[in-house]
């Protein structure tokens, strides 16, 4: 054990010694900060040392089988919290300037953490993109790191074709678990796509929005005011109110490209979070679409209108006509069903009766991943602006 070692241990017993009895709100605050201070300071030193330690396969002298099963066995920490600072360890110590920022203090051990969990198995794109993540890292505390870290591990695996699942499969995989328990009161348990799941929520807040806080009773919780509104929906009361959903389709997405803001919304649900882009593409085939381009976060180029793609008379027309999901074999009913376009609408597909057909969620997202992938692998040369979108004007 080195002496430096020996010392923080004193330093720790010493501060395990301390009456606080005696110590006002302020004086526990500062001492809670200094100490999660140091603590920083050496989870960034366990993180270097267990990266060399991990390289120079330090482990394996034990005969252990891995790193992880070494220092689980060894070490008080769980085995996925032994992957969890492996993985990170190893991070840090293939990435220099990553090192760097982490050794002087310009991002934290969770950065660090955060940033190996979004490039396992994208350590090629980390490599390109690793000056610009740590830029943002450096601007943004670990929670708003988080989400930058997972928009830019969706967008390299939207361009690169690299999605493990696609929307489909989060349809096929939703359930909702009713239970009666012990008590005689119902308990509710499921699992939703993100678009029914963001609908599902907009639909109650808006049917129980925030009580006033100097109103007779206490504001209710989140929590109840949705189950409230799960309850109006269920008994028929109140007025129908209309739930959307929004979502952000970034034009370098679509195309295949990475976009050279890690911090964009490549393809964002808004108030869920990233989607795969089949899925953005699907929702835009039968609801408003509208333009807004812009240079960098805050200068608007051009607002275009709003636009509805497929109006509600000939929505009418087409459940008349198609009655149910047009795939073979498929029995959704038509009101159940999106309206799909053919050839699609960005490709310049025109929004009528001849183009248009009604497909089951499932169905519709399998035929825009199709095309999608049909566009990002085209003739070379072939790829551009798709017309739909009036990018090149």
């Amino acid at each position: 054990m080195s002496n430096a070692v020996e010392g923080l241990q004193s330093a720790v017993a010493a501060i395990a010694a301390t009456d606080r009895g005696g110590w006002n709100s302020s004086a526990r605050s500062e001492e809670l900060v200094e100490l999660l201070g140091v603590r920083e300071r050496l989870d960034a030193e366990v993180l270097r040392l267990t990266g060399e330690w991990e390289a120079a396969k330090d482990w394996a002298a034990d005969g252990a089988r891995s790193p992880v099963a070494w220092l689980a066995h060894r070490a008080p920490l769980t085995r996925q919290d032994a992957a969890t600072l492996v993985r990170t360890a190893r991070h840090v110590h293939d990435h220099r300037a990553t090192a760097q920022a982490l050794a002087t203090g310009e991002i934290t051990a969770t950065h660090a953490e955060l940033a190996a969990r979004a490039a396992r198995r994208r350590e090629e794109f980390y490599a390109e993109h690793e000056v610009t993540l740590l830029e943002v890292a450096r601007d943004l505390p670990p929670s708003g790191f988080r989400v930058a870290a997972q928009h830019w591990a969706r967008c390299v695996d939207a361009v690169a074709g690299r999605e493990k699942r696609g929307p489909a499969d989060d349809l096929l995989d939703s359930y909702l678990d009713a239970q009666a328990t012990f008590g005689g009161v119902g308990h509710l348990e499921g699992r939703l796509d993100p678009v029914s799941f963001q609908a599902l929520l907009q639909r109650l807040d808006a049917l129980e929005p925030p009580d006033p806080t100097d109103g007779p009773r206490p504001p209710r919780t989140l929590a109840r005011r949705r189950a409230d509104a799960l309850m109006r929906l269920v008994h028929g009361e109140g007025r129908r109110a209309r739930a959307a959903v929004e979502v952000i389709l970034d034009v370098d997405t679509l195309l295949g490209r990475l976009s050279p803001d890690p911090t964009a919304q490549c393809c964002e649900l808004k108030g869920f979070g990233p989607i795969p882009t089949d899925l953005a593409q699907a929702l835009a085939c039968d609801g408003a679409v509208g333009r807004v381009l812009m240079r960098g976060k805050s200068e608007v180029l051009d607002l275009g209108r709003r636009t509805r793609l497929v109006t509600p008379p000939l929505r009418r027309m087409l459940e008349i006509r198609d009655q149910t999901c047009t795939e073979e074999g498929c029995d959704v009913p038509g009101w159940w069903c999106d309206a799909h376009h053919e050839v699609p609408w960005w490709a310049g597909g025109p929004t009528d009766a001849r183009n248009l057909r009604l497909r089951c969620r499932y169905h519709h997202l399998r035929d825009h991943a199709r095309e999608l992938m049909e566009f990002r692998v085209g003739p070379p040369g072939a790829r551009g602006d798709p017309p739909g979108l009036g990018l090149a004007s």
